[in-house]
């Protein structure tokens, strides 16, 4: 099992910490710099995982965002990313500076792609309203009773 060293390096106030209400989750909680969410990452180009090396090297030149990491596996789903600048203790070399998508991390849309925090992670994500609430409200609203096949 990996030892986590929690390097903070940060000011006090983390600026992704607190609630954040999405259109279908309501994430909560901070960083608390695990350094998992910086491996093991699927790199989505055109809504569709990167798949191979040459598709990765292909697109680097067009994404320069893409420098901030380097392949170190691939599965069903397609190749698994770290970034760059984690360093041997978990923490991040550039969290000062790091960029806007690290900052923003993690957002509803990366649940949305099925995104799966760690369970170090210092966020979570609630969903703002179940499907079963949704199905019930719709159905309220169409006026239909319980069983009711729609074609």
């Amino acid at each position: 099992m990996l030892e986590v060293v929690k390097q903070w390096v940060a000011p006090p106030e983390v600026p992704q910490a607190g609630e954040v209400t999405g259109s279908y989750y309501v994430r909560s909680g901070s960083c608390n710099q695990c350094g998992d969410c910086c491996t093991g990452i699927y790199l989505i180009h055109e809504n569709q995982t990167i798949q191979t090396h040459e598709q990765f090297e292909a697109l680097l030149p067009k994404n320069p965002e893409y420098n901030y990491f380097k392949p170190i596996d691939q599965d069903e789903s397609g190749l698994l990313f770290e970034c760059v600048h984690l360093q041997e203790n978990r923490s991040c070399g550039i969290y000062e500076h790091r960029p806007d998508f690290c900052r923003r991390y993690p957002s509803e849309a990366s649940m949305l792609q099925g995104g799966v925090l760690s369970a170090c992670c210092g966020y979570s994500f609630e969903v703002r309203q179940r499907f079963e609430a949704v199905l019930k409200q719709t159905a309220q609203q169409w006026q239909l009773s319980p069983g009711t096949y729609l074609p």
